[in-house]
C-alpha cells in the first residue's frame, strides 16, 4: 500500500519537477518519512522513475484502446476523431499527461535510450490499433486507398500539436484549433467516393 502511495506522490513530482528537479528528499518529506525510509520501499531514484514512466506510457496505451472500443458501432471518422480528442485530454492531464510530454520532449540524458526504448514498444502497440482502425474505414470506403503509415504519421502529428496547445491556451481555443484540424486531415483521407458535409 505505500509502495503505491511513494509512486503516487513521485508522479506529481517528477511531472512537476522533472527528473532532475525532484528529490527524494522531498518526497520522502510528503509523505511524512525521513528519506533513508523510502529506501525499505524503493530501490533508487532511476528505477522508481523508469517504473511511473512505464505506468503512464501502458496507461496511454489502455487509453488509446478504450476510445477505440467506446463507439465500435459508429462509424471510422467518428471513432479516430474521439480518439484523436480523448488522447489529447489524456495528455492534458496534470499529472500523467504532463510526465509523458515532459519525458518525451526532455528525457534525462542519461535515461534517454531506456525511455524512447519503452516508448517505441508502446507506441508500437497503438500504431497497431490505429492502423486497423484506419484499414476498417478503407475497407468500409470511408478512408481513400493509401499508406496508412502515412496517414498515421500526420495523424500523431495532430495529437502531438493539440497536446502540446492544451498546455497553453483555454478550452475553448483548444476545441476551435483541434475542429480545424481535424476538418483538413480528414478532408485529405477520406474517400474520394463520399459527399463534403
Amino acid at each position: 500500500m505505500m509502495k503505491i502511495k511513494v509512486k503516487q506522490e513521485a508522479l506529481k513530482l517528477f511531472a512537476d519537477k522533472g527528473y532532475d528537479g525532484m528529490s527524494l528528499s522531498a518526497l520522502a518529506e510528503k509523505l511524512g518519512m525521513k528519506k533513508p525510509s523510502l529506501y525499505n520501499h524503493i530501490e533508487s531514484k532511476e528505477s522508481l522513475f523508469l517504473e511511473i514512466v512505464d505506468e503512464v506510457f501502458c496507461s496511454y496505451v489502455e487509453y488509446v484502446k478504450e476510445s477505440i472500443l467506446l463507439k465500435s458501432e459508429s462509424n471510422v471518422e467518428y471513432r479516430l476523431k474521439e480518439v484523436l480528442t480523448s488522447t489529447a485530454r489524456f495528455l492534458s492531464l496534470k499529472d500523467q499527461g504532463m510526465l509523458y510530454m515532459r519525458v518525451l520532449t526532455f528525457p534525462p540524458r542519461h535515461l534517454q535510450q531506456s525511455i524512447l526504448g519503452k516508448f517505441s514498444a508502446y507506441e508500437g502497440e497503438t500504431d497497431s490499433m490505429l492502423a486497423e482502425l484506419m484499414e476498417e474505414g478503407i475497407a468500409q470506403q470511408e478512408i481513400e486507398p493509401g499508406d496508412t503509415t502515412v496517414y498515421l504519421q500526420a495523424f500523431y502529428v495532430i495529437l502531438d500539436g493539440i497536446s502540446t496547445e492544451m498546455h497553453i491556451y483555454d478550452a475553448a481555443a483548444v476545441e476551435k484549433k483541434t475542429e480545424a484540424a481535424w476538418f483538413v486531415f480528414w478532408k485529405g483521407i477520406r474517400s474520394r467516393g463520399q459527399v463534403e458535409k
